[in-house]
């Protein structure tokens, strides 16, 4: 356990796994459906807590557990319309990616009434198998087949809903020892000749130095460059160039693209924090996730000095990050964006 340095984030816990219990639920999908055991399975750097049950748009989504709405974001969030119910039972479901079109389309538009079923709202009562929204392909979701995507917790503890959902839907057991399936190609039949390539990017910003091109600092300066600072009053962590200025990491996210973790951070005093002059922000490490801002709807690989640029396809975004490219983009909220530049879109050659 490491306690995070950064402002927004106080403690970063890595979860332990619930042992492999099955849970008396009613199938939260109440249509045509398919799902893999996907729990744990990679998504980019992030670890997949949940079982993905792939449908159409707009099947009812009902309660696996009665219970108590305790989230239900209105107006929709990055990530997509969801609910999220403490169950009756002591487990927590989350419900992710609810539909957000108007019904018979794909056009985004389709509003709370389309999303969460008549009366389920946060702080609403639920019961078990009760119809509480519909399957869609909100959020980070947009450019990926619909589907539920469905989470369990005892407490802090992700818990594998798949032998619970295999139970609920009264199928057998898959067999535990299968034949392995071969590796897929993630770039799958995507090759495109792409003028922004990720090896080069990383190449060319070893280091957020290199990254802001800064020069080299003649004079003195007060802190060593290419280090990490931070003061034992306030968690926000900084960056040293070797210009001799300093320069915030706005989030963990952004840190995490360039550092595995806080072991290299030195302390030092507030006094000797001030005599730094703070010139900006640290952006995301070129080449390591693409970016979507909040308020519009276009996916951006990051380029050397903070640039971005416009992810045009899906196509594109796959022969760049893989087919499960949908898991290596970040939010990027408004706030952040002064610390960027927008560059030319992404083109093929």
């Amino acid at each position: 356990m490491k306690y995070l340095l950064l402002s927004l984030v106080c403690l970063i816990i890595v979860p332990f796994t619930a042992s492999a219990a099955v849970y008396d639920i009613t199938f939260p999908v109440d249509g045509e459906n398919h799902f893999i055991d996907d729990f744990l399975s990679t998504r980019g750097s992030n670890i997949h807590h949940a079982t993905d049950i792939m449908a159409d748009r707009m099947v009812p989504v009902l309660a696996a557990q009665g219970g108590t709405v305790t989230y239900a974001p209105i107006p929709e969030p990055s990530w997509g319309w969801m609910i999220r119910i403490q169950g009756d039972d002591g487990i927590t479901y989350n419900y992710i990616h609810l539909n957000n079109d108007t019904p018979g389309t794909d056009d985004g538009m389709g509003g709370v009434e389309n999303a969460y079923a008549p009366g389920v709202r946060q702080g609403s009562r639920v019961e078990r198998g009760q119809l509480i929204g519909w399957v869609g392909d909100s959020g980070n979701a947009e450019w990926v087949a619909p589907h539920l995507h469905f989470e369990m917790y005892l407490g802090d503890t992700p818990i594998n809903p798949y032998e619970s959902l295999i139970a609920a839907k009264g199928q057998p057991a898959p067999d535990p020892d299968p034949e392995p399936e071969p590796e897929p190609d993630v770039l799958g039949d995507i090759d495109l000749d792409l003028d922004y390539d990720i090896s080069s990017e990383q190449n060319e910003a070893r280091t957020i130095s290199e990254d802001k091109n800064l020069v080299t600092a003649t004079g003195e300066t007060f802190c060593e460059a290419d280090t990490l600072i931070r003061t034992q009053e306030l968690p926000a962590v900084y960056y040293c160039g070797r210009d001799g200025n300093r320069y915030v990491f706005q989030n963990e996210s952004t840190f995490f693209s360039w550092y595995d973790d806080f072991d290299d951070v030195e302390f030092i005093s507030a006094e000797d924090m001030g005599q730094i002059p703070l010139k900006g922000s640290v952006t995301y490490k070129p080449g390591s996730f693409m970016v979507k801002l909040m308020s519009i709807p276009k996916v951006y690989a990051v380029a050397q000095g903070g640039v971005l640029r416009w992810v045009q396809t899906e196509e594109m975004a796959t022969a760049l990050y893989g087919s499960d490219w949908i898991y290596d983009v970040r939010d990027l909220p408004d706030s952040f964006f002064p610390a960027y530049t927008v560059g030319s879109e992404i083109n093929a050659r």
